[in-house]
């Protein structure tokens, strides 16, 4: 079901028209970043999108200009997780990762964060194909964010989406899928 699901799923996301999709993202920004726990945050880690995913751009650079710490994940496959998570900055070069999502070009030891580290005054902007009202995720089903979730220490994760990625119904989900704190579309924040 949930194969079926992400199927139809990505053909919605990838039926906005440009000028539609540019305009939803500036909705999403500006009621996303307006949150309380994006506000508060000191770390803000935020993915980089990919061209049908709601556009992360604008958080990292409303981020560096307000002083948050930015941090994005990178796949790699020698973790455990799946993912390396690296502090970025406005100088940051990037290129084509492995799954075709910006990463930084080169990065050292002292740039990985820790996912342990993210606490409260962290918050967490998640990708996802589709979301219900409850804030559960259907993601893209390799369960990176869903153990990278779980290592987290009482991170708030807001996932982006377009409206139309919302399901009717609860998804199906299992015991290992992590249910967000909150989604914000462009019509709306849903929260649990």
């Amino acid at each position: 079901m949930k194969t079926t699901l992400r199927t139809e799923l990505i053909e919605r996301r990838n039926g906005l028209q440009q000028e539609q999709r540019e305009f939803f993202n500036q909705l999403i920004f500006e009621r996303a970043h307006k949150t309380r726990a994006f506000q508060l945050a000191r770390t803000i880690h935020v993915y980089r999108n990919l061209p049908s995913e709601v556009a992360t751009m604008p958080f990292l650079e409303y981020a560096w200009a307000t002083g948050k710490r930015v941090v994005v994940p990178c796949v790699d496959s020698s973790q455990p997780s799946g993912m390396v998570h690296v502090r970025v900055s406005n100088s940051t070069l990037w290129r084509q990762g492995a799954l075709g999502i910006s990463e930084p070009e080169t990065w050292d030891a002292s740039d990985v964060v820790d996912p342990a580290s993210l606490d409260a005054t962290s918050c967490i902007l998640v990708p996802l194909l589709g979301f219900d009202t409850r804030c559960h995720r259907l993601g893209y089903g390799k369960g990176l964010y869903d153990r990278f979730l779980a290592s987290t220490v009482g991170a708030i994760s807001i996932g982006l989406a377009y409206e139309l990625q919302r399901v009717d119904g609860v998804l199906p989900t299992d015991v290992h899928d992590a249910q967000l704190h909150a989604v914000v579309t462009n019509e709306r924040t849903y929260q649990p």
